[in-house]
């Protein structure tokens, strides 16, 4: 589902005009988390202009609750989103830590605003998830609590 609505927002982007509206999905923490590719608290450091409609949004990854296998504390990460708030962008607060559900397609990481989520509800989230994996620091743990 997350996947989904990130395509669906990312593919908007192609045919959105000055008027589009970014409009997301109400979905609970657990489930995006489920679904999505990587899970992680970033700390925004650049955001680079990439033509009309798309972004690169620079990250300093702190703390990886799904996808360690490609994603590493301490990490420098590209997520590819919109320019605009109105096709669902990122935020672009620069130094702010952000949750982030994050989508990978081709090589690439991909997100939007609709799979952004405040840390501490990400970290909780990741608590009630059974074995979900996370790495923080090169320190990595395995959860085994219950759902």
């Amino acid at each position: 589902m997350l996947a989904a609505l990130l395509f669906v927002a990312l593919a908007g982007l192609a045919l959105a005009g000055g008027a589009a509206a970014c409009s997301c999905a109400p979905q609970a923490p657990a489930q995006s988390l489920q679904q999505a590719d990587a899970a992680l608290v970033g700390r925004l450091v650049a955001v680079q202009q990439r033509g009309r409609l798309h972004a690169d949004y620079r990250y300093e990854v702190q703390r990886v609750f799904r996808g360690g296998e490609l994603v590493e504390g301490g990490q420098m990460l590209t997520v590819r989103s919109a320019r605009r708030a109105a096709a669902c962008a990122l935020p672009r607060r620069l130094g702010h830590q952000y949750g982030l559900f994050l989508v990978r397609d081709r090589g690439h990481w991909f997100g939007g605003i609709c799979g952004v989520i405040e840390p501490q509800r990400l970290w909780h989230a990741a608590q009630r998830q059974p074995r979900v994996y996370r790495r923080s620091s090169g320190h990595s743990v395995v959860s085994c609590a219950s759902a």
